[in-house]
């Protein structure tokens, strides 16, 4: 391998990894108690695939992550439906939020 005479190369000392990533985590213990649900939405010419986390007892604390990007709408509703119910299961049963939590008129 040729590398040029005049390339400056900076070696930089190893520094570990800030814990913000973990740090949800670990403060976060209200997500053993959610609601997962899904979201789709289409955006240039795809849909984006989020999942959402609903606290049950405080519906105003939720949490999304973003899933993936399918390009077509059947196939993008057939994964939603699998990661859901494979993040639901639990010994517990299906949790449920209140649906009528934000009181949102529709008239």
């Amino acid at each position: 391998m040729f590398i040029t005479p005049t390339l400056h190369i900076v070696e930089e000392s190893e520094c570990p990894a800030p814990d913000t990533p973990l740090g949800l985590l670990t403060e976060e213990s209200w997500l053993i108690d959610t609601e997962v649900r899904y979201y789709l939405r289409a955006r240039n010419s795809a849909w984006h695939l989020k999942m959402v986390f609903v606290d049950v007892h405080n519906a105003m604390r939720f949490i999304t992550r973003k899933i993936d990007v399918y390009y077509s709408e059947q196939k993008a509703l057939t994964y939603a439906k699998i990661l859901q119910r494979g993040i639901r299961k639990d010994a517990r049963g299906t949790l449920k939020s209140e649906w009528d939590a934000f009181r949102i008129c529709t008239n």
